[in-house]
């Protein structure tokens, strides 16, 4: 599959769903995160120092277990930053509407590549291309699967 229609048929859906979104109604993404992720996250670090000075001290404590409990650690932490993480709707200020194709192409006119990843990034949480469903040349868009991010 060549990327100048592929980019183009994204670009395409972007703008559909661009024009139909109403920004009105959400809230800046949340900039602190909740005291007991924080504290949660405070007595994790505790943990991995502790885990590093038990590795560099004790000869019994192997690096393979260190590394397995480390794992663990940053796994739980990981898994509480992935859940406080919003997405900034501010991304789409003056591009979502019924003026989304103009806006659009006023991006592409200024080169702001920056920004029109940002509203793919806020949009779309993947683009898959499937394997072909026919023989020939030309865009075949059912091989292309695009997975929207939940907008809440």
């Amino acid at each position: 599959m060549s990327a100048v229609p592929l980019e183009t048929f994204a670009r395409d859906v972007a703008i559909k769903v661009l024009t139909k979104l109403d920004t009105s109604g959400y809230e800046p993404a949340a900039t602190t995160r909740p005291e007991a992720d924080v504290l949660a996250d405070e007595k994790d670090r505790a943990k991995l120092e502790e885990l590093k000075q038990l590795w560099l001290t004790d000869d019994d404590f192997t690096t393979a277990e260190f590394h397995a409990m480390r794992t663990v650690v940053l796994k739980r932490m990981k898994e509480r930053q992935r859940k406080t993480v919003k997405r900034p709707i501010a991304v789409l200020e003056g591009i979502a509407g019924p003026e989304a194709e103009a806006n659009w192409k006023k991006l592409e006119e200024d080169e702001d590549y920056e920004r029109m990843n940002a509203i793919y990034r806020f949009l779309f949480a993947a683009v898959v291309v499937l394997p072909p469903t026919r023989k020939g040349r030309g865009f075949d868009t059912n091989r292309v699967d695009i997975k929207p991010n939940p907008l809440d």
